[in-house]
Parts: structure tokens; C-alpha cells; sequence
């Protein structure tokens, strides 16, 4: 009896790993979805790569017209970085009253206030310059002029930095400075 089940279990393992590998190596059906008609097919193009490229359906992608909204034209503006503020307007009224009065100390505290509120005012720059003309400090003079010459809008403004920057270059004997600064001032 131990023979008989010895041999049948020999027989349904045989048969269990015969029916396993059968399973496997049998094709897999198609499915439904595999079944499309060739107009429906998109056409593969292969790359050297191996890669497949599988282009978009032209009705994928809409046109439309977009509607083209142009913002108005400004007319050529003065900075609006400050300078309009009552504030910057008030601490240059004091630097100015401060500059006339001599007060050096008091015209540098008011232009540099000011110039925290309207940092790109050429303005502060020229009050900045000029007491450190006053000072003495004609390299400072000269360093503040040519930045606010950078912010400079009007004539007028440039050419009183150009005066500054002139005083501070005679100051320092420095001819090439003099003769750009006298060039500017002709122009």
C-alpha cells in the first residue's frame, strides 16, 4: 500500500508540474481592445534608438484666435521712486534751508534721510556732494556727483553735478577729470 500511494503521488506531482509548464508556454489570446480597425491605428515610426514615436491625432490639437490686449502707451515719466512723498519733499526743504545757513552736519542728516525715501534722486546726491566739497573731502565729492549724474533727469540738474564734479577734479589736480568735466559743461 505504501508502494500504491508512493507511485500515485510520484504520478499527480508529475502531472501538477506537466500541467504548470503547459499553462505557461501557451499564447495568450488577443483581447478586444487589440482588434481596432486600421483607419483607427496610428502610425509608429522607430527611431535607430529603438525608441517608438507615436504622433498626436490632428484633432487633438484646437486653434483658436486669441484676443490681443495692448496696454495703453505712457507718455515718457519722471522716476516715481519717492520724490513725491510730502516727507522726502519736507527733508529736502531742511537741507536746503540748513546748506544756506552753513549748517553742513544738518544738510548731510537731511539729504540722507531724504534719500533713504527716494534712494535714485539725483538731487540728494548734489546736497550729499556738495558738503563734502564744503568739507573738504573733494574725492567723496566728486564719487557722489557722478552717481547722481546717473539719476540726473533735467539739464539743469546735470549740470550742477558737472559743477561739482569740476571744483572737487581742480581740487585734486586731476586734468583728465577737469577736461571731461569742462566738455560736459559746454555741451
Amino acid at each position: 500500500m505504501n508502494v500504491c500511494l508512493n507511485t500515485c503521488t510520484k504520478i499527480a506531482l508529475s502531472l501538477g508540474i506537466v500541467v504548470l509548464v503547459g499553462c505557461q508556454s501557451l499564447p495568450i489570446p488577443p483581447s478586444q481592445d487589440s482588434k481596432k480597425s486600421p483607419s483607427s491605428e496610428k502610425p509608429e515610426t522607430k527611431t535607430p534608438s529603438g525608441v517608438i514615436i507615436t504622433p498626436y491625432e490632428r484633432e487633438e490639437i484646437q486653434r483658436k484666435k486669441m484676443q490681443v490686449v495692448i496696454p495703453e502707451q505712457r507718455k515718457a515719466q519722471q522716476f516715481e521712486d519717492g520724490r513725491q512723498l510730502p516727507a522726502f519733499k519736507k527733508l529736502m526743504q531742511n537741507a536746503q534751508l540748513a546748506y544756506k545757513q552753513g549748517k553742513w552736519n544738518e544738510t548731510e542728516a537731511a539729504a540722507l534721510q531724504a534719500q533713504r525715501l527716494a534712494p535714485q534722486s539725483a538731487e540728494t546726491f548734489l546736497y550729499l556732494a556738495l558738503v563734502a566739497q564744503k568739507k573738504n573731502k573733494p574725492m567723496n565729492a566728486e564719487a557722489l556727483a557722478q552717481r547722481g549724474l546717473s539719476y540726473a533727469q533735467s539739464n539743469a540738474m546735470k549740470k550742477q553735478l558737472w559743477l561739482v564734479i569740476l571744483k572737487a577734479a581742480q581740487q585734486q589736480n586731476d586734468q583728465k577729470t577737469i577736461q571731461q568735466a569742462q566738455k560736459a559743461l559746454k555741451q
